[in-house]
């Protein structure tokens, strides 16, 4: 979680330091005092340059938080630069915090917790290496949060990187000298839009409940009657739309020769009832058990990856076991695994419709939510920052990870496994339309909401919070209140946002 000095890194907290964190923060000094607001003592007044200074009458000295001339530098990247000029007076404030830290954690003989041990014995048992790292890392508490405070909002959190050596900074800790840090951060671009977003025309696939209800209770029961079926070994024929295969295959694209699809080593099973490719299961219908086959397929303009629709690819597959299904038969014991308790495959149809029938109504809420977050975010021209992708990308791939887990399909091993950084960006890359259209609607609809003075109510967001925290409360948990309550908040404004665009916009069920 440290900032890399001098380097790129991005994703990193506000309050953090550089290299600092990491070396800080290990077993000598497992936390660091909460961060407090810089300004102390009376005499605050207005600098001549426009920008605020503080002084300490008892120090004779005053700090800026931003460079003495405020600027803000607009780098090529959508990134913008700074300087934080730290002088004697934050410096002592550092060294204070510090060293009242490690007299009230560490143990020194001769002396009781919190006494008024020398600083040149508190540096002697940390060392002096971590020592300056820590004053450092406690500069950084003090001053980076309001580092780019003429930009107001548009900062992005998370997404500070500390320019300067951290050798050259703790060489004027260790010489008491006041010096300059560089700071860089991503900024939200200037929302530009095609057209007004009052006049977006929203057009809602209502693909996902307008199926009938009984058809809908039909395909349950029968999802679930092939997740109960049992697989026997089929002998002396070809395969069958609706086995399911052992299959050994590689793909690779017909115009370079690269892999493609992320084909998995070695065999693996094949369900041949929910193949998406073109020709795919035809072809395997050729084979028998041994049997080999080499064809081409182009990948349907709808497939999931964005980045090989349409591309023409080249399979070479070998089947090594045919499985065929036995369907359970459709009576009451199977009507009890569907829904337990259930007495019969009536009972059981009538508690799934009125399930179906109770969901609808979320279903097409949902509907309308998906539609008005692509409409926003092909409504507005803006460039999305790197570090918005990959977080929302992470976060995604988090979610994700985490279902899977809940349902038991991995081990421990696994999940670690799957979180290797090369899977992470393999995933972001794969995937980065959707995350980079999730960005630009997240920065849309925070700009609605600022336009037409969109605001949850104090009594609303309350009512909301409390009922969250019951919940989980109910449930053994410990919720952190004020965590809880940012992301109420933009839950419930998301939502606002969203009725108001239906009021407004024309919108058609399609």
């Amino acid at each position: 979680r440290g900032v890399r000095s001098g380097g790129a890194r991005r994703g990193v907290p506000r309050a953090a330091a550089a290299q600092a964190r990491s070396v800080a923060r290990s077993a000598l000094r497992p936390g660091l005092p909460a961060t407090r607001p810089v300004v102390t003592g009376p005499g605050a007044r207005e600098h001549s340059s426009g920008v605020e200074c503080r002084a300490a009458p008892a120090r004779h000295a005053c700090f800026l938080l931003l460079n003495p001339e405020g600027e803000v530098e607009e780098l090529d990247n959508g990134r913008v630069r700074t300087k934080v000029f730290i002088d004697m007076y934050i410096m002592d404030k550092a060294y204070d915090s510090i060293n009242d830290y490690y007299r009230k954690n560490l143990e020194f003989p001769g002396f009781r917790k919190g006494g008024n041990v020398p600083e040149s014995m508190i540096m002697g048992q940390v060392g002096k290496e971590q020592y300056f790292l820590a004053v450092l890392e406690e500069i950084f508490k003090l001053t980076l949060e309001g580092a780019f405070a003429k930009l107001g909002d548009r900062v992005l959190a998370d997404t500070e990187t500390i320019e300067t050596p951290t050798e050259e900074m703790v060489k004027a800790l260790v010489t008491r000298t006041p010096f300059n840090y560089s700071v860089s951060a991503d900024v939200l671009p200037e929302v530009k839009w095609k057209a007004p977003y009052g006049e977006m025309k929203i057009k809602v696939d209502t693909s996902s409940y307008s199926q009938p209800d009984d058809e809908k209770v039909e395909e349950i029961i029968d999802s679930f009657r092939k997740e109960q079926a049992q697989l026997n070994i089929a002998l002396g024929r070809n395969v069958q739309r609706g086995d399911m295969c052992v299959v050994e295959a590689s793909c690779v694209r017909k115009d370079n020769g690269e892999a493609a699809l992320g084909m998995p080593e070695g065999p693996f099973r094949y369900d041949t009832e929910v193949s998406l490719l073109p020709n795919f299961v035809e072809n395997l219908e050729k084979l028998q058990v041994g049997g080999e086959a080499e064809f081409d397929v182009t990948i349907p303009q709808d497939w999931q990856d964005e980045a090989v629709r349409g591309l023409e690819v080249s399979f070479k597959v070998k089947v090594n076991e045919i499985f065929e299904r036995k369907l359970p038969d459709l009576d009451d014991a199977f009507a009890s695994q569907i829904i337990p308790g259930c007495g019969s495959m009536k009972e059981c149809r009538e508690f799934l419709l009125q399930n179906i029938q109770g969901g609808k109504e979320e279903a097409k809420q949902q509907a309308l939510q998906n539609a008005v977050t692509e409409s926003i975010a092909e409504s507005i021209d803006i460039a999305i920052p790197e570090s918005m992708i990959t977080n929302i990308g992470r976060e995604e791939y988090g979610k994700r990870l985490m279902e899977i887990q809940q349902q038991g399909q991995l081990s421990p091993d696994m999940v670690q496994k799957l979180t290797s950084e090369n899977l992470v960006q393999d995933y972001i890359n794969k995937e980065r339309g959707t995350f980079e259209m999730l960005a630009k609607a997240s920065i849309g609809v925070a700009e609605i909401q600022k336009l037409e003075n969109i605001a949850v109510s104090d009594e609303q967001l309350n009512d909301e919070v409390n009922t969250i925290q019951r919940e989980l409360e109910q449930q053994g948990e410990n919720p952190d209140a004020d965590g809880i309550k940012q992301m109420i908040k933009e839950r419930l404004e998301s939502q606002m946002v969203f009725e108001w665009l239906e009021k407004h916009c024309e919108v058609e069920y399609v």
